[in-house]
C-alpha cells in the first residue's frame, strides 16, 4: 500500500437486535434474550478484541432475575471492556406516540439502572427499529446527557438525507449528532463479511463509518462463522482500518474529523404510518394509563405533603414499568401478532388497576377535612390536578341518599360553596329499574391542585324527562352567547360551526369515510385511494334496531340529553354490516363541544377516517409533538400527539383534541382523523409477496366496537396557540371525580381549600409533579408551549413557596422542591449526576 494513501477508519458495531415482543410474546423474547446473553459472554472470551454491545434494561433484568452467573460474567465483562452497554434506555419505544414524559421516563429508568448496576451512562442514545423519531426528542436527549443518537429509519426513500450522519437541531437551541444506518441493524447468518464487503464499496468516499451487524430481530447477534470471517478481513484490509468498536467511539472521532454536516430541524418522519393507528386498542389504553398515572403522581405527592398520605413510590414504580413495556416498537405501533395485543391490552389494564386504587385511596386522604355530608343530600367531590382553574362540563354518577321507589322521578339541584350552579341530569351507566343512581352533570369552574366540593339535592319530578323530536325541519340549530352549531336532520352531519360569527366546519362534517387499504400493519392507503364508501344516516328502522329498541321505532337523528348545561344530539349510521353512533354534544355556555362516537366495524383491508370540512383558504395543518408543535405534510398520513389543528394563514383555527388517536391526514379542506385499519395482523407483504394467502380464515384488526371521544375548539390562531397544549392536557388527564360521604375530620386552623401549586402563565406546562427518586423532596418539570419565551411566578402551598422561573422558546425545565426547607432549585431531567458520563 503506497504510504500517501490515507486510511479509512471503519467502526464496527456489534449487537442483537432483540424484539421482547413481535412476533411472539415476552416470555420468549425473555428466554432469548438469555440466549443470545450467553452466546454472546462465550465469544467476547473467545475473540481477542471483540466487543459486544447490548441496549434495553428490561433484557439486563430478566438475566438477572433468570441467570445470576452470567449477569455477573457480563458485569466482569463491562468492567474489561469487553462487553458495551449502549443505548441506555429501558427498551426502545415507538419515538412518536409517547408522550416526552414518557421518553424521559424510559430514559431515566434504563439510565438509574446501567449506573447503579454497571457504573456506566452512555452518552449515544440507540433506536435501531423505532417506527420514525419526534423532533421533541432532541431536547430530551440534550438535558438528559446525550451528545449523539444512532438511528436506522426512516430509509433513504422515504425521507431525502443528503448523508447518514447529520446535525438534528430541536426546540429550545438544543442539536445532537445523528448516524443513520443504511445497512439497517443486523446481518443475515454467516454473511457479515460479504454485506460489510458491499457496504464499504458503497461507502468509500467516507473517511469514517459505522457499519452495524449481528444476527437480530429476535436475538442470536454475532456467530463464530461471522467472526472468523471478519477475522480475515480485518487482518487483510489495506484500504480500511477496521476495528470491533462502540458508539461513542465513532461520534467522538466524527467530532474530531469535524466534518461540515448538513443540519435537519423536523421529524424524521414518517415510516410505517399504519403504525400511527393499527391495534387503536392498545394506542387508547396507553393514552388513558399516561393520563391516569401522571395525574396520579401530582394527587399523591399534593396528599403526602397536604395530609401526610404516604407516597406509595414502589407501586407506582411497577405502574411506570407496565407503561413503558407498552410502549415497545412493536407494541404501542400494532405491528405485533394478535398474542402481542392481547397481553399488551392486559399489561395496560394491570398499569390501570393499580393506579385506579393509589388514585382512589389519594383522593380520600385528599378529602378528609371535608364537612360530613348534610341530610337528605349527596356530595360529589372533584380534584382538580393542574396548576390552573378549569371551567367546563364535569360529569359523575351519585346515588340518592335513599332508593326512590315512588313513581316521582328525581331531579338533582347542585350549589358549589353555597351558590347554585347549573345542573342537568343524564342518563345514568346502569338501567336498573328503580329511580336511584343519578348521572349528574355541572357547569362549572374548579380551583387549581385543590379538592372541589359539590353539594347534590333532589327535587320530585313526574317522570324523566323528554324531548322533542326534531327530525320535522330539516336543520337543527343550537346557539348559546359565542357558538353556533348546525346539525342537518336528513343526514346526521354537521352543516356549520361558527364561533362569534365565523365559520369554522361546513357542511358534511363528521362523515365516517371507509378508504381502501394494505393488508399489513405498517402501511396505510391515502385518502386518495378508489373505492371510498361514506357512512350514511340509517333508516329509522335500522337505526332503532341498532340502538337496541324492540317496541318501537324512533327517528336516527335525535335529541337525547338536555337541560341547564348541555344539549346532546345523537344520530345512528351504517355502511354495510357495520354501524356507528355520533353524539354532539353541545354546552350552553363556551365555544367548544364534544363529540362521542362508536363504531361496530366489520369491514376488511379498509381504513376508516372521522371526517371534517374546513373552509379552504390557503390553510396550514399542524399537529402536537413532544413537548412541541409543528407543521404536518399535506396530503398524506401524519403522526400527532393530542390536538391537530388547521389554520388559516395564521389568523383563524379550528383544531380536534382527541384521547388516544394518533393518525390525520389533511388535503384539499377536508381534514380526516383516522379512527382505525382493519389489517391483517404482522403481515408482512413488502419483501416475500403478499401475506394472507392462506386458505382458512385468518383475525383482522378492529372487528367489533370501539369508541372515540374528541373536543372541537375553534378561534383566533394566536389564542389557540397559547392555550391548546393546556386544554388538551385537561381534557386527557381529567379532574377526578367521586361521590362521598366526607368524615368531617376538622382540625383547628386547618384549610380545607389548600391549592398546592398554581401558576400564572398559561404557557407554562406542568409536566410533571413527582416525589424524587433519591432525594426528601419532589420533582416538579415544566416546559413552555407557545414558541415565545416565557416568565412564569411558582406558587406553592398558596404562597408558603413563590419563586419566578424563565424558559425560552419550548424549553422544557426540571426542579427540585423541598417543601421542608422551603425552596425550589433546577435539577437534572433524569434525577441524575451526568457530570460522569460515559464518553467511551
Amino acid at each position: 500500500m503506497s504510504e500517501n494513501k490515507k486510511v479509512k477508519n471503519v467502526h464496527l458495531i456489534a449487537n442483537a437486535h432483540l424484539d421482547p415482543v413481535w412476533l411472539w410474546r415476552w416470555q420468549e423474547g425473555c428466554s432469548e434474550a438469555l440466549s443470545t446473553f450467553r452466546t454472546a459472554s462465550e465469544l467476547t472470551e473467545e475473540f481477542n478484541g471483540f466487543v459486544f454491545n447490548h441496549n434495553e434494561a428490561i433484557l439486563y433484568e430478566w438475566v438477572k432475575e433468570n441467570d445470576i452467573t452470567l449477569y455477573n460474567t457480563i458485569k466482569k465483562q463491562i468492567q474489561d471492556g469487553k462487553w458495551h452497554i449502549m443505548g441506555g434506555w429501558f427498551l426502545q419505544p415507538d419515538c412518536n406516540m409517547p408522550s416526552g414524559e414518557s421518553i424521559i421516563r424510559n430514559i431515566q429508568v434504563g439510565q438509574r439502572f446501567y449506573k447503579k448496576e454497571f457504573g456506566v451512562v452512555p452518552t449515544t442514545a440507540i433506536n435501531f427499529d423505532s417506527f420514525g423519531h419526534s423532533r421533541g426528542l432532541v431536547q430530551i436527549l440534550s438535558k438528559a446527557g446525550y451528545d449523539s443518537y444512532l438511528v436506522c429509519r426512516p430509509a433513504a426513500d422515504w425521507y431525502d438525507f443528503k448523508d447518514q450522519d447529520f446535525i438534528w437541531r430541536g426546540f429550545a437551541d438544543s442539536s445532537v449528532i445523528v448516524h443513520r444506518s443504511d445497512e439497517n441493524y443486523n446481518s443475515v447468518w454467516g454473511d457479515a463479511a460479504k454485506e460489510l464487503d458491499q457496504f464499504l464499496e458503497q461507502k468509500k468516499e467516507e473517511e469514517v463509518t459505522l457499519c452495524l451487524w449481528g444476527v437480530g430481530d429476535h436475538g442470536g447477534g454475532p456467530t463464530r462463522k461471522d467472526l472468523r470471517d471478519l477475522k480475515i478481513m480485518i487482518e487483510n484490509s489495506e484500504e480500511y482500518h477496521i476495528k470491533h468498536s462502540v458508539p461513542e467511539a465513532y461520534f467522538e472521532e466524527l467530532r474530531e474529523k469535524n466534518p461540515d454536516l448538513h443540519e435537519v430541524s423536523a421529524s424524521l418522519n414518517p415510516v410505517a404510518p399504519g403504525c400511527y393507528t393499527s391495534q387503536i386498542r392498545v394506542k387508547q389504553k396507553h393514552r388513558l394509563l399516561e393520563n391516569e398515572y401522571y395525574s396520579a403522581e401530582k394527587m399523591a405527592t399534593a396528599a403526602e405533603v397536604l395530609n401526610h398520605k404516604p407516597y406509595p413510590k414502589e407501586i407506582f414504580h411497577e405502574i411506570e414499568k407496565a407503561l413503558l413495556f407498552s410502549e415497545f416498537h412493536d407494541a404501542l405501533p400494532g405491528s405485533g401478532s394478535p398474542l402481542v395485543e392481547e397481553d399488551t391490552i392486559r399489561l395496560l389494564d394491570h398499569g390501570l388497576e393499580l393506579v385506579s386504587r393509589m388514585k382512589h385511596y389519594t383522593a380520600l386522604a385528599l378529602a378528609e377535612h371535608e364537612d360530613k355530608v348534610k341530610p337528605d343530600s349527596s356530595v360529589i367531590l372533584m380534584y382538580n390536578p393542574h396548576p390552573y382553574d378549569i371551567t367546563g362540563v364535569f360529569a359523575c354518577e351519585v346515588g340518592l341518599p335513599k332508593q326512590n321507589w315512588t313513581s316521582d322521578f328525581m331531579y338533582p339541584e347542585v350549589t358549589a360553596e353555597g351558590n347554585k350552579i347549573p345542573t342537568q341530569a343524564e342518563k345514568e351507566c346502569s338501567n336498573f329499574s328503580i329511580d336511584w343512581r343519578k348521572k349528574v352533570v355541572v357547569q362549572a369552574t374548579l380551583k387549581a391542585f385543590s379538592m372541589n366540593r359539590f353539594d347534590v339535592t333532589f327535587k320530585p319530578m313526574e317522570k324523566r324527562p323528554v324531548f322533542s323530536e326534531i327530525v320535522s325541519k330539516p336543520l337543527y340549530v343550537f346557539e348559546n352567547d359565542r357558538m353556533k352549531v348546525v346539525i342537518n336532520t336528513t343526514t346526521g352531519l354537521l352543516e356549520e360551526y361558527y364561533v362569534d360569527g365565523i365559520c369554522y366546519l361546513t357542511k358534511g362534517s363528521f362523515m365516517l369515510s371507509a378508504f381502501d387499504d394494505t393488508s399489513n400493519p405498517w402501511g396505510i392507503g391515502t385518502m386518495e385511494s378508489s373505492g371510498r364508501r361514506n357512512f350514511s344516516l340509517l333508516l329509522p328502522h335500522e337505526g332503532s334496531e341498532y340502538s337496541g329498541l324492540t317496541s318501537k321505532v324512533i327517528p336516527s337523528v335525535r335529541i337525547i340529553e338536555d337541560g341547564e348545561v348541555r344539549t346532546t344530539i345523537e344520530a345512528v349510521f351504517g355502511l354495510h354490516n357495520s354501524k356507528s353512533y355520533i353524539r354532539y354534544q353541545l354546552p350552553k355556555k363556551g365555544t367548544d363541544f364534544d363529540v362521542e362516537l362508536g363504531v361496530l366495524f366489520l369491514e376488511k383491508e379498509q381504513f376508516l377516517k372521522l371526517t371534517l370540512n374546513i373552509p379552504e383558504a390557503d390553510n396550514k395543518f399542524s399537529g402536537q409533538i413532544m413537548f412541541g408543535s409543528e407543521e404536518l405534510k399535506q396530503g398524506e398520513e401524519t403522526v400527532s400527539q393530542k390536538w391537530v389543528m388547521v389554520s388559516d394563514k395564521d389568523k383563524n383555527a379550528v383544531a380536534v383534541l382527541n384521547k388516544g388517536t394518533y393518525g390525520a391526514s389533511y388535503m384539499n379542506g377536508e381534514l380526516g382523523v383516522t379512527l382505525l385499519r382493519s389489517a391483517g395482523y404482522t403481515a408482512s407483504d413488502f419483501i416475500m409477496g403478499k401475506a394472507l394467502q392462506e386458505e382458512q380464515w385468518a383475525p383482522r384488526m378492529e372487528q367489533g366496537e370501539r369508541f372515540y371521544q374528541f373536543r372541537i375548539t375553534a378561534g383566533n390562531k394566536k389564542e389557540l396557540d397559547n392555550r391548546l397544549d393546556q386544554m388538551a392536557l385537561a381534557y386527557n388527564e381529567e379532574p377526578y371525580a367521586f361521590a362521598y360521604c366526607p368524615p368531617g375530620y376538622i382540625e383547628p386552623g386547618v384549610n380545607r381549600r389548600v391549592s398546592f401549586l398554581t401558576i400564572d402563565n398559561p404557557n407554562v406546562i406542568l409536566s410533571a409533579l413527582k416525589k424524587s427518586e433519591d432525594r426528601d423532596g419532589y420533582i416538579m418539570r415544566l416546559y413552555e408551549n407557545s414558541g415565545k419565551s416565557a416568565t412564569a411566578v411558582l406558587n406553592i402551598l398558596d404562597g408558603r413557596l413563590v419563586k419566578e422561573i424563565k424558559l425560552n422558546a419550548n424549553e422544557i425545565k426540571t426542579f427540585f422542591i423541598s417543601v421542608k426547607d422551603s425552596y425550589i432549585e433546577e435539577t437534572s431531567l433524569i434525577e441524575m449526576d451526568l457530570g460522569n458520563s460515559e464518553n467511551i
